[in-house]
């Protein structure tokens, strides 16, 4: 399947701030189970964007902006070929408990930050009552479904920052929370898992629904990273892309930065993804844009409003720079 992700963030501030630092994991992978055939990134106020792999191989973009400023603009489009997937999990017959962890793999089989092995995580992990003799496919399968009957998908509840006691005691949450217990419980049992961001494709009567996701993956000594969505309590299918993996979100997010000033921020993130028409190329079609967003030297004596008249603010503007 050929499918188009757009991935726009809007960050807005009540005041002008100056010195902007913005870190963006947007692009998408290639791997095993999907290639990324192009992307665009376009960011405001116009800046240089410079980018690296961090220490799982994600890419990262980052740029900077010195001048005064009240808003940051990035749109990201990619265009990913996902393949189908084959049901892996009835064949992860590798016993538990596993071998020692490869020396690699220890930071994937730790519990830290939002995953805390807390008394809560503990106590729950034994209410399970899980089989000790299960392979691993059939015990993240047991997860899968135990965390499914208990837990509600519920938007507004969490945050960005919970933790897994704050999904534990509400009950409630997104998939980042169903992401987190399922990596702790796996945890407690000492198998080496990971997180992966990305987005998925979903359609609903009328039209389609923007998606970011999150689910696991679980390491098999067998069959190296296995996929699952605890969330949906179901392995991953072609309409999954990834976009990054680490040892929680806090390792993954789409976006983290800092600025220099007194200003509240407020996040406004659209994801959309639809089925495409095109074709695979031969080449990886990559791309920088920019976004004509104002920045000044001084902080102007007239705060911008929102939804005045462009044509207003930009004679406004130039009468503040011809004084």
């Amino acid at each position: 399947m050929f499918l188009e992700v757009e991935h726009h963030l809007s960050l807005d501030y009540d005041a002008f701030i100056r010195e902007s630092f913005l870190e963006l994991r947007m692009q998408p992978k290639t791997t095993a189970r999907q290639t990324l055939l192009s992307f665009v990134l376009a960011v405001g106020p116009p800046s240089a964007i410079a980018r690296y792999r961090d220490w799982n191989d994600n890419t990262v973009h980052h740029f900077t902006v010195t001048q005064y400023h009240d808003r940051i603009a990035v749109k990201g489009r990619a265009l990913v070929e996902t393949l189908p997937v084959t049901p892996l999990l009835a064949a992860v017959t590798d016993p538990l408990p596993l071998a020692e962890v490869p020396f690699h793999l220890h930071d994937f089989a730790q519990l830290t930050g939002p995953v805390r092995p807390s008394p809560a995580l503990h106590r729950f992990h034994q209410s399970l009552g899980l089989s000790p003799g299960a392979p691993l496919g059939e015990h993240v399968r047991s997860l899968g479904e135990q965390i499914a009957g208990r837990f509600a998908y519920q938007k507004n509840v969490t945050r960005y920052d919970s933790t897994t006691d704050d999904f534990l005691s509400l009950e409630a949450g997104v998939c980042q929370d169903f992401a987190h217990l399922m990596l702790g419980l796996l945890r407690l049992d000492h198998v080496p898992c990971r997180y992966v961001s990305g987005y998925l494709h979903t359609a609903a009567s009328g039209g389609e629904v923007p998606q970011s996701h999150a689910w696991i993956e679980v390491y098999s000594p067998a069959h190296g990273w296995v996929p699952f969505d605890p969330t949906h309590n179901r392995e991953i299918d072609d309409h999954y892309v990834e976009v990054a993996h680490g040892r929680h979100y806090e390792d993954v997010p789409p976006n983290r930065g800092i600025f220099r000033g007194n200003a509240r921020e407020s996040l406004t993130a659209e994801v959309y993804t639809r089925p495409s028409t095109q074709k695979a190329v031969a080449t990886l079609h990559e791309e920088v844009a920019q976004i004509d967003l104002p920045v000044f030297q001084e902080i102007p004596e007239r705060r911008r409003e929102h939804g005045v008249d462009p044509a207003v603010e930009a004679a406004i503007q130039q009468q503040q720079q011809d004084q």
